[in-house]
């Protein structure tokens, strides 16, 4: 009988993207953008536009998106998207305790494009099984 691939799980997959997910949504409602807080508003989840709740989400989001792409590095061997990861979780940090939302646009596209290089080093990897 042909024994199955050893393949990852849902969660294993996409991890990642669920915390980047949460931690762009956080930051972004820290900094103010006026549509998402019209639509949070607009769904009756205006409650969430509070930085008592806001903050822990976002470092709760932060730490799920680094524990996917760590999870990813054991997987394909490569640091490149967990470092940048890093360094966009940084960035989201410096955009919470500056207010600013520059800092904030670069730390979501470092989390976004780490989590591009994720998967594609995972492809790169299961092809090479």
């Amino acid at each position: 009988m042909p024994s199955l691939p050893n393949r990852p799980s849902f969660w294993q997959r996409n991890l990642d993207k669920i915390g980047i997910g949460g931690a762009a949504f956080a930051a972004l409602c820290c900094i103010g953008l006026p549509a998402l807080l019209s639509i949070v508003s607009a769904i009756g989840l205006g409650f969430l536009v509070n930085d008592a709740v806001l903050l822990p989400l976002l470092i709760a989001s932060l730490a799920i998106a680094l524990w996917g792409l760590y999870s990813g590095t054991r997987h394909h061997h490569q640091w490149r998207a967990f470092a940048i990861g890093v360094v966009g979780a940084i960035l989201m940090g410096l955009s919470m305790w500056r207010g600013n939302g520059t800092y904030a646009a670069f730390g979501i596209g470092a989390l976004v494009l780490a989590s591009l290089l994720n998967i594609v080093l995972r492809v790169r990897s299961a092809q090479r099984i």
